[in-house]
């Protein structure tokens, strides 16, 4: 490319992100902004990164100088274009340089370490979580401060809508979820992009993968059975292949990308953690909508998908438990104390599903040595006894309002 192409791109990105900046999201302000240190904001594709820092730049009263390199105009540019592109920082004098989607152009990492080395204050954002923080450990070792940036949260998402904070919305939340541009619409095409552009930009491209069938086989599958324990070494028949170790790569891309999450089961043990079952999360619950054939995805496991987003954004650790008798509680939180808390997720208490809860989410506390614990509801809110332990039913608008 040449200089002026460059320069054109970069003014006129300026220019359409100024047009629509959008609803400020929480993670504005935990935003860090340090001289020599590179911030680093993951998450996957169209969770509103690139408006995050447009915000940021907006706002900050620094000159910035920012450039997605997810863009057409940029698509010819190579490793060796830094040259021309540092010579426009240089000559811009900013005080601060956001470089959007940069993780596909090699040499990205050598050009941030030369960049800090000048006293500026370097963001990147990027869709692969996992080949950002291995980059990053190798090139930026302690020059790097990291935010990961999820879909609307539920009190950005009635924020954004103008809903109140009720079972009702909770309900809108649970069938829209938090992708910007999908809540903006609500035109399910812009989930099926969504997804394709995941499966093909982020892994089948970045992995050279001949045969796509699978891979879109596999992610469609975890994201129908969210909430769901499961081995993930024995799906290859559900996806047609014939080696778990491919399973377990696709697994592995699925979640870089950050399509999906994994939960392990609580265990005092590496290796019986490694070993045990693995629950699945999407990154929201609209792609899990997506994938949902005549509603098979009960509303227990949706909830369950947004309350472990909302548990890890506050928690040191979660994991999930099971005991000896197979009574299971939906997660168990590690806070940044270090103390243990333990929370069940049910949409609606009856009287069938009562005992089954109640057991779950007592048999975890016995196991920390709790003496309470939390179920979240859509909507019912009491107080229980239970096997010595003292149980509170939420409603999940409060509940995610903590």
């Amino acid at each position: 490319m040449t200089k002026s192409e460059i320069e054109a791109a970069i003014d006129e990105q300026a220019a359409e992100i100024g047009l629509d900046l959008g609803m400020k999201r929480d993670a504005f302000h935990d935003l860090p902004c340090e001289k020599k240190f590179a911030t680093i904001v993951t998450g996957v594709r169209r969770c509103g990164k690139s408006t995050l820092l447009g915000q940021w730049a907006h706002s900050s009263g620094l000159r910035v100088v920012s450039v997605l390199f997810d863009d057409l105009r940029l698509m010819n540019f190579t490793p060796s274009d830094f040259v021309l592109l540092g010579k426009i920082i240089s000559e811009r004098k900013p005080q601060a340089i956001a470089l959007d989607e940069i993780q596909d152009i090699d040499g990205w990492e050598l050009f941030v370490n030369g960049l800090l080395n000048r006293g500026y204050a370097v963001f990147v954002t990027g869709s692969n979580a996992k080949m950002l923080s291995r980059e990053l450990g190798t090139k930026l070792t302690g020059r790097h401060l990291d935010l990961q940036l999820q879909p609307f949260s539920y009190s950005e998402f009635i924020r954004f809508k103008g809903l109140e904070r009720k079972g009702e919305s909770i309900d809108e939340y649970l069938r829209t979820g938090g992708f910007p541009a999908y809540v903006a619409s609500g035109n399910r095409q812009v989930l099926v992009e969504l997804f394709n552009d995941i499966i093909y930009r982020d892994i089948v491209v970045r992995y050279n993968i001949a045969n796509t069938a699978p891979i879109k086989q596999l992610a469609g599958y975890l994201l129908a059975h969210i909430g769901t324990r499961m081995a993930p070494s024995r799906l290859k028949d559900a996806i047609r292949v014939q080696s778990a170790k491919t399973v377990l790569e696709y697994f592995d891309h699925l979640t870089e990308c950050c399509l999906i999450r994994r939960l392990e089961q609580y265990s005092g043990s590496p290796k019986a953690r490694m070993l045990a079952h693995k629950k699945v999360y999407a990154c929201d619950v609209a792609l899990a909508s997506l994938f949902d054939r005549g509603n098979q995805i009960n509303l227990g496991h949706k909830l369950e998908n947004v309350l472990f987003w909302h548990l890890r954004r506050k928690a040191r650790d979660v994991t999930y438990h099971v005991d000896d008798k197979g009574r299971e509680c939906d997660f168990v939180v590690e806070g940044e104390d270090g103390a243990f808390s333990a929370v069940q997720v049910c949409y609606e208490l009856t009287d069938d599903n009562m005992t089954r809860e109640f057991d779950g989410l007592a048999a975890a506390a016995r196991r920390f040595g709790l003496k309470s614990g939390v179920i979240v509801t859509c909507r019912q809110s009491d107080e229980a006894i239970h096997d010595g332990c003292e149980i509170s039913v939420v409603p999940a608008a409060d509940y995610l309002s903590a």
